[in-house]
């Protein structure tokens, strides 16, 4: 995998991470719209949105739940080589597994990649004043399983991208759009909406962000619609793009169409609605067929673990609401930009979207966590069925520690420092012998001894499963 790829947090910049799979947001105290004796910022909605879009592309798209089983599908060859503590250790030759091998290949698919050219990019991202786009090379990546045979082959697009800096050398990379870059661009342009209403400068905004990946969105798709497009016109490629099982192919196919209405000069957008429509049509497709359910798989996976068994109906729940969801409203990211939301209403308003977990830092500690959805949700249910789910999320972002650049799983022993999402939110943090380890290395955390359950131990632990469920699974799959 690219250097991108290999992340699990899309973020918009440091103010607020969304953690893909693990179902975490996080938002800063800047973005906190219910700070204690103040007003919250004017660009708090903005980022609450941002980070919110990203959330429903992972549970409400086919790329966003193809990258997501995936993941699930690499528990298996996690859990044959950790050891009682939960440890991984790869042994020889693992890289040869023929499930490790499929999982990476259908995220790779699904998320996309960016490969840099070696040494064009030092540091962070300079100010980029012009984007050249070559021509996408389309190619076919082939899914085969001794066991199941050839599964598929799916068809993907990449481009050459040349960025031109305002000093310094123009830094080429090789673009494949997928999951990652897709929703980036979208949560961005609806970051940048809401900013707009409520009277930010979308060029002030422009001039505090990143050029890649959020300012390289909206260029591509204009380079290939051949003018000039709306907010609303680039969220609807990319959400529909999201919709398929072939994101970089089907951006292109979008901006095709909609090229060819502008060609036509009759003003309408014919051959777009077409195709938004039957991309609409094929996903419902997919939502009706029960063999394509992903918690066919993730049950399968999970059988083994009565701990993580418990939260993965739950989890289950949430992408059968959020499938369901996109069936009745295919562009629902447009809600989010129909108007200025207050502070007061974002929540109500993505709450009848779907209920969603945020930890919102605060200026003194503790920061607050809470699930946020309607009445009847899954925001509403026990705190002992919520601690399930919270074991399931903290041994899936375990998990993604250990994914590589390379496509292969990286060494317990060698990871690098990575906060616990509920950091300075937890109650066991406070009472921890090194309450510094779980910003640094949550992975080492014991709470042996103590009062309460550390989540991100009882996901660590709980990645044990059953060695017999596991051997079955690994016999079939």
């Amino acid at each position: 995998m690219s250097e991108y790829h290999q992340k699990e947090v899309l973020n918009a910049g440091a103010l607020g991470t969304y953690r893909v799979h693990s179902l975490f947001t996080r938002i800063s105290s800047e973005g906190d719209l219910e700070p204690e004796g103040e007003e919250p910022f004017k660009y708090a909605v903005a980022l609450h949105a941002h980070e919110f879009t990203h959330y429903l592309h992972n549970l409400t798209t086919i790329a966003g739940i193809d990258s997501l089983t995936a993941c699930f599908w690499l528990v298996v060859p996690f859990v044959k080589n950790a050891d009682e503590r939960g440890y991984f250790t790869a042994p020889e030759g693992i890289e040869e597994d023929e499930n490790l091998k499929l999982a990476f290949k259908a995220m790779n698919c699904a998320r996309g990649s960016v490969e840099l050219a070696p040494n064009s990019l030092d540091g962070k991202w300079p100010v980029i004043t012009e984007w050249e786009f070559g021509k996408p090379v389309e190619d076919f990546v082939s899914l085969t399983h001794s066991v199941h045979g050839d599964i598929g082959k799916i068809p993907v697009c990449s481009l050459r991208v040349i960025a031109k800096p305002k000093a310094g050398a123009p830094i080429e990379m090789s673009l494949r759009p997928g999951l990652d870059f897709i929703s980036e661009g979208v949560a961005y342009e609806i970051e940048r909406e809401q900013c707009r209403l409520v009277g930010i400068n979308g060029r002030d905004l422009d001039s505090q962000t990143p050029s890649y990946p959020y300012l390289a969105y909206r260029p591509l798709v204009e380079h290939f619609v051949g003018r000039e497009t709306t907010a609303e016109e680039r969220i609807r490629i990319g959400s529909a793009a999201l919709m398929t099982f072939t994101p970089s192919a089907s951006l292109f196919l979008l901006c095709s169409a909609m090229r060819q209405d502008f060609e036509r000069g009759d003003g309408e957008q014919t051959v777009f609605e077409r195709a938004t429509n039957y991309l609409a049509q094929q996903f419902q497709s997919y939502r009706a067929m029960p063999d394509l359910s992903p918690m066919v798989q993730i049950r399968e996976v999970m059988g083994g673990s009565a701990d993580l068994r418990k939260g993965a109906e739950i989890y289950g729940r949430l992408l059968d609401k959020g499938l369901d969801l996109r069936v009745r409203q295919p562009m629902m990211e447009l809600s989010l930009i129909k108007q200025a939301i207050a502070p007061s209403d974002f929540n109500q308003v993505a709450s009848e979207l779907l209920e969603h977990l945020v930890c919102q830092e605060k200026v003194e500690l503790p920061h607050h966590i809470s699930w946020i959805g309607a009445p009847g949700s899954i925001a509403e249910i026990s705190d002992e069925e919520l601690q399930g789910l919270s074991v399931l999320q903290t041994s899936i972002h375990y998990l993604q520690q250990h994914f590589t650049k390379d496509g292969r799983l990286g060494n317990t022993a060698d990871l690098p420092d990575a906060a616990c999402p509920f950091e300075g939110a937890c109650p066991i943090q406070a009472n921890s012998l090194d309450p510094e380890m779980c910003s640094k290395k949550p992975w080492q955390v014991s709470a042996a001894g103590g009062k309460g359950v550390c989540w991100y131990e009882a996901g660590r632990l709980s990645l044990r499963l059953d060695r017999q469920a596991i051997k079955a699974h690994s016999s079939t799959s």
